[in-house]
């Protein structure tokens, strides 16, 4: 019963009244914010990794070269590696870029559930588990190439189940206050998303859809 790795989605969409329960939020990403990094990342792919996988298909298919390399591993070895560090240095983050373009994550809070559908064209995970499990409501500062914002954070002592509730420019304390009171949870440092020492205090009710 996995879980996906939390991602940090741009937009926030919550409905229902902000201040009580049940809530239900939509987390997305901006399609055109990253529209630049994913043509740039084509690009990239295009110019160094394809040239590199064909020259492996050459290497291969080619007996002259297919048997300068057997007879000598070291260089193979190099060049195995040199294109497997280019295929994880370009790949991965248009992986990246890819995902969370086709991504959204859908939150329902209500009856003290905590209910999570993290979807994309090819798959849906659902897990859910306690209100009570969850430590409290953190205020959190993220940087990124479009400016600084702030984001409310209900955070868990696992850090993949932390969900963020609320994203602005600037979020107040009577709105952090408000949360607080409808979850009837407490404010906690924004230091408890960082910290890796501690594990779940309860047993995670996941199911796989």
């Amino acid at each position: 019963m996995g879980v996906m790795k939390r991602r940090s989605y741009e937009v926030i969409e919550v409905s229902g009244d902000r201040d009580r329960l049940p809530i239900t939020i939509r987390q997305t990403n901006s399609k055109l914010g990253k529209i630049p990094g994913l043509c740039l990342m084509t690009v990239l792919a295009a110019a160094i990794v394809l040239p590199q996988l064909v020259f492996a298909i050459y290497a291969v298919t080619a007996p002259q070269v297919r048997n300068a390399l057997i007879d000598h591993p070291m260089i193979a070895v190099e060049l195995a590696l040199a294109l497997v560090f280019w295929v994880a240095l370009i790949v991965w983050p248009l992986r990246n870029i890819l995902l969370g373009l086709i991504s959204d994550r859908y939150v329902d809070i209500r009856d003290g559930e905590v209910k999570v559908v993290d979807r994309t064209p090819f798959s849906a995970t659902l897990w859910q588990m306690p209100l009570a499990s969850f430590e409290g409501v953190a205020l959190h500062s993220r940087s990124s190439l479009s400016g600084v914002r702030q984001e409310a954070v209900l955070v868990h002592p696992n850090r993949h189940r932390s969900i963020v509730l609320m994203v602005a420019e600037r979020i107040g304390a009577q709105e952090l206050d408000s949360l607080c009171r409808m979850l009837s949870l407490s404010l906690v440092p924004a230091g408890r998303l960082y910290d890796f020492s501690d594990k779940p205090r309860q047993s995670q009710n996941a199911v796989a859809a």
